[in-house]
């Protein structure tokens, strides 16, 4: 059996090999093909119609240019290799793998659907049940040296090294990780990427080619870490930037939120319960979002309100929002004027929402710290000590503070109305309109 490529819009022809077109023409996987990658962005960027399937390639291309790149850059620092040739190969096989599988858990609509999840419960539990329970499992472990134990072990651990076990390599694998879990993990220069070419806005572009070009490996002790090098500073700042713009613009936009309201509450009709971890997993892969939406539309013609908003696309309009980095004070103003459009106001819709209601990481850039893993180090040519993004990036420090953005909607009919209101009440206390 030979291997394929696929011509994807993102970055051309993306080459897998006979193992993991095995995983590609797997039931699991090609799921994906029917789960979009930003849930109901769709319905207000017409061209949003990209799914998981498409993401999931992109991600396993951009690891192994990433992880070629930081390998060389290493040779090139420090004239030798970090691992001989044969581990460097094993390791970019697993890397490929893991960005093959990393989104397999996804519910229907993405992040959207995860709001009929019980409390705590993420994709990546069904990420885990699928790699270990399905076809998927056996696939990997025809390879004969890769298993879905050892690709959990390393991705998907929230803390691998507390678990003590003895397949768990330090510090290579917590190395291998930031590839996929980091400040600069491929999964994020994909997405951003892709989001931005099929949402037809520019938030999200960068020099994607520099930014692998400058990847290191920092090491020290049982320190080993991706890395960039100074040079790659400005670029690594537009990566930044672009995924902060992505959010507020995108990910975050008020139209958007309020659909993924009426979502989650459609689907909790549909279910009637949350999705617990030991859901069916047989059912759980049955769901994609064309079956959701054939419910839906089975809910509209029962006379279910929210499935007639959603279908026809009715939404609130957004009559008030607090700046994209809340303080303690914007966010007290926001609660008065809430509260005073409900006593102004009765019987008027209403709906609030907030950054913090967000499935997704809010981006935030913390200082390097060697133990968290996640936080970048910046390698200088004069100190074998590595710097952080904050200290050497006066651009990017107010970054510290994450994103949170609080709205308030209203029905259309008495949005302005109710903007007036809220426009009087900020004038009398001296507040910014």
């Amino acid at each position: 059996m030979s291997g394929k490529s696929f011509r994807d819009p993102i970055h051309g022809f993306i080459d897998v090999d006979p193992l993991e077109l095995r995983i590609v023409n797997s039931v699991p996987f090609q799921r994906l093909r029917h789960i979009r990658q930003l849930g109901t962005s769709y319905l207000v960027y017409h061209g949003a119609e990209h799914t998981r399937f498409g993401h999931s390639l992109g991600v396993m291309h951009l690891v192994s240019k990433a992880f070629d790149s930081a390998v060389s850059n290493y040779v090139k620092r420090n004239k030798h290799p970090p691992f001989n040739d044969e581990t460097c190969q094993f390791y970019k096989r697993i890397l490929r793998i893991i960005a093959l599988v990393h989104d397999l858990g996804h519910p229907p609509f993405s992040h959207a659907g995860e709001g009929v999840f019980a409390k705590g419960l993420k994709h990546e539990h069904f990420t885990k049940r699928i790699l270990f329970e399905t076809e998927i499992a056996d696939i990997i472990q025809a390879s004969g040296d890769i298993t879905p134990e050892l690709i959990w072990l390393i991705y998907g651990e929230k803390d691998a090294v507390a678990l003590k076990d003895p397949l768990y390599k330090l510090p290579d694998f917590k190395f291998l990780k930031g590839f996929m879990d980091s400040d600069l993990d491929c999964d994020k220069m994909d997405y951003l990427l892709r989001d931005s070419y099929y949402c037809g806005v520019n938030y999200g572009r960068y020099d994607v080619t520099r930014l692998i070009d400058s990847l290191n490996v920092y090491r020290k002790d049982d320190v080993l870490q991706l890395a960039i090098e100074r040079g790659g500073l400005h670029v690594f700042e537009e990566f930044v930037i672009a995924r902060y713009f992505m959010f507020i613009q995108v990910y975050f936009h008020k139209t958007r939120r309020y659909l993924d309201f009426l979502l989650t509450s459609l689907l909790k009709d549909i279910l009637t319960e949350p999705i617990s971890e030991n859901f069916p997993l047989d059912q759980y892969l049955a769901r994609n979002d064309g079956l959701i939406l054939n419910d839906i539309h089975m809910l509209k013609d029962s006379g279910n309100q929210n499935a007639i908003d959603f279908l026809n696309r009715n939404v609130l309009r957004c009559v008030y929002e607090t700046p994209s980095q809340s303080v303690t004070a914007d966010k007290d103003s926001f609660n008065i004027i809430y509260n005073s459009i409900r006593t102004s106001f009765q019987g008027v819709k209403l709906f609030w929402d907030s950054a913090d209601k967000l499935a997704t990481e809010i981006p935030v850039i913390g200082s390097y710290n060697a133990d968290e893993g996640k936080d970048i180090p910046i390698l200088t040519e004069h100190s074998s000590a590595p710097r952080d993004l904050p200290s050497e990036s006066n651009l990017l420090r107010g970054l510290h503070v994450p994103i949170s953005i609080c709205r308030i909607y209203a029905e259309r009919e008495r949005a302005e109305e109710i903007k007036t209101h809220i426009n009087q009440l900020l004038e009398s206390k001296g507040e910014p309109q």
